[in-house]
């Protein structure tokens, strides 16, 4: 297991890419809403150029009303400061408006651009990624660049206006002060650069390890049944908590490198009010600054000390969301290995006519089909058998292209399928999949699951078809039935009966039952075959399967051995040639022969005459 993690986080070390093509990618998701981020902007530049003029009436309060006691000019000044600040707050208001409804609007597109990228991926993404991973880019990471983009807009933007303008506004009044000031952001910029070369790599551990521990805890909770089963609680918590230590060292790690320049960086920028007052303190003795110009001076120096001191807590969100907007570009800028062709080709009409001609498939280096060709004929049955891992579900999986071969042909009403488009295709072929998923809806939504809105004689129909009907309407609910996740609630034999009638309702024109009837008794299995023969539009039938009983009325079978076709024919003809067909079925009725008490020789030919 500790090794598996590790495998998995391998497949996620992102390089860090250069912050500017990062910030590039980010703004181009903000272009849509620029007129609102102009409006936003606008406000809050007044809003803080009001801020900036309250200095400046203080310094008249200074200068003019105490020596002057000219009360009238301070109720005037007074009734001034009220109105800038009731203004000020009204735009700063809607200005935070504005901002997160830009972030939240941007981050909306963001998720239903990546959703629909996963959506898109082809069979082997899933293969190299996991759940959790990707759960973790849709939440966290997501969140991570949210963050980022409201801290840029308002808080960033608004707090580098605002030192511009204090800096502007603080040398109208004294160059000299203005120096003394900028001289202590120099060596706090040389601090903040070396504080982001640290943070952000700690961020992005922090990212990754947060990934590896998501997936840890998916697969561990819809495991848990198989957990239970072995009593392996223990060391599933064991594991969980190694991966969970990791994530706090690392989010340790990250607080440490904070903790070991924040302070630093918090004393330089603090280095500003005291060396304003000796510096000021000095021209107001020399007489060549008044004393209001002093205050008024003091009072822009704390505005111009608030970014310095926040400095640092910019470029950990700036680190932050730029780590989490790395992995989402990653998902985004990933290509799909099957997709429509420039040049669509569609057959005339969707017949279920299959043709694999001398096809050849490998995951990634394991070649798992050899040379494979075979032939069914619109509305005949073929059946696929061979020991695990001989390449029968990848078989059937090539028909709806969710992987591309490599040499051969899969051709599917006269058309290679790589030519056709991919929803057009795949809206021909149900599946019964080996792994019967049903989703946390209620049954009748299952079955209709392919055709949205299908009337209710439709689903009952495919029901009674697949041998559902029955226990369908004795439950509490009946067709109302809200299932679990995964189908939790139903035994494994009512799942694949749910699943099969989801296909049939589908009214495919090629269906594909991979071990759909495991689960189920051989005589409920015989019914659900007599059933589909019966249906008034047959489809082309694919049957993977273990027990000769699933295949023995299949128009041909196909054994595979090694990736390679060993044998085809009907059940007769694969029994009169005593090969890998005859072993099969001699091992099945020897073991209902010994389960029976009877000979096994009696039992064969009684088989064979069925």
């Amino acid at each position: 297991m500790e090794t598996d993690a590790s495998r998995r986080s391998s497949r996620f070390n992102f390089r860090i890419r250069k912050p500017q093509g990062m910030l590039v990618r980010i703004f181009e998701r903000l272009s849509p809403y620029r007129k609102r981020m102009a409006v936003g902007v606008v406000m809050m530049l007044i809003g803080q150029l009001l801020r900036l003029l309250f200095p400046l009436i203080t310094r008249e309060v200074v200068n003019n009303v105490i020596p002057n006691r000219d009360f009238a000019l301070m109720w005037r000044l007074g009734g001034l400061l009220m109105g800038l600040t009731v203004v000020r707050l009204f735009l700063l208001y809607n200005r935070g408006m504005l901002f997160e409804r830009v972030s939240q609007d941007t981050i909306y597109q963001l998720r239903t651009d990546l959703y629909a990228k996963l959506q898109s991926q082809s069979h082997s993404f899933y293969d190299t990624h996991r759940i959790g991973e990707i759960m973790s880019r849709m939440t966290g990471d997501l969140e991570g660049v949210r963050n980022f983009i409201m801290n840029f807009c308002q808080t960033m933007c608004e707090q580098a206006f605002m030192f511009i303008g204090a800096l502007i506004f603080m040398g109208s009044i004294s160059w000299l002060l203005t120096a003394v000031t900028l001289a202590a952001a120099v060596p706090l910029s040389v601090f903040a650069y070396f504080f982001n070369k640290k943070i952000r790599p700690a961020h992005a551990a922090v990212r990754e390890q947060n990934a590896v521990l998501n997936t840890r805890t998916q697969e561990n909770i819809a495991g848990v049944r198989v957990v239970k089963a072995f009593a392996r609680e223990p060391y599933e918590s064991a594991q969980f908590e190694k991966d969970n230590q990791k994530v706090r060292n690392l989010h340790m790690n990250a607080t440490h490198i904070w903790s070991n320049f924040n302070p630093v960086m918090d004393f330089l920028s603090s280095l500003a009010v005291p060396m304003l007052l000796l510096c000021g303190g000095w021209l107001v003795e020399r007489g060549t600054l008044d004393l209001g110009s002093l205050i008024a001076a003091t009072g822009y120096v704390w505005v111009l000390v608030n970014p310095l001191r926040m400095l640092a807590n910019f470029v950990n969100v700036y680190a932050q969301g730029l780590s989490s907007a790395e992995k989402l570009f990653y998902y985004l800028d990933l290509g799909t290995t099957v997709k429509d062709p420039p040049e669509i080709e569609e057959p005339p009409v969707r017949l279920g006519h299959v043709k694999l001609d001398n096809v050849t498939f490998a995951y990634r280096e394991q070649v798992v089909l050899r040379d494979v060709s075979l032939e069914a004929k619109p509305g005949e049955t073929v059946a696929i058998m061979g020991a695990t891992g001989s390449g029968k579900t990848t078989l059937v999986y090539l028909l709806a292209r969710f992987y591309d071969i490599r040499s051969g042909s899969v051709m599917v009403d006269g058309v290679d399928v790589r030519k056709q488009r991919l929803h057009d295709l795949r809206r021909s072929i149900g599946f019964v999949m080996q792994d019967t998923f049903l989703f946390s809806d209620s049954i009748r939504e299952n079955v209709a699951f392919g055709q949205p809105g299908l009337d209710m004689d439709a689903v009952e129909s495919a029901a009674r078809i697949a041998q559902a009907y029955g226990f369908i309407e004795k439950l509490p609910q009946g067709w109302e039935t809200v299932v679990g996740e995964r189908g939790l609630g139903l035994s494994g034999g009512q799942k694949q009966r749910v699943s099969i009638a989801r296909a049939l309702a589908y009214d495919p024109k090629i269906l594909v039952l991979d071990d759909a009837t495991s689960a189920v008794d051989m005589e409920t299995e015989a019914d659900i075959q007599q059933g589909l023969a019966s249906r008034n539009h047959q489809s082309t039938t694919f049957i993977i399967a273990h027990r000769i009983s699933s295949v023995i009325h299949a128009d041909q079978i196909i054994v595979l051995d090694d990736g390679r076709v060993a044998e085809r024919g009907t059940h007769t003809e694969l029994l009169e040639k005593k090969g890998l067909y005859h072993q099969m079925f001699m091992d099945q009725v020897k073991d209902f022969a010994q389960i029976g008490g009877v000979s096994a020789a009696p039992a064969a030919d009684r088989v064979k005459g069925a």
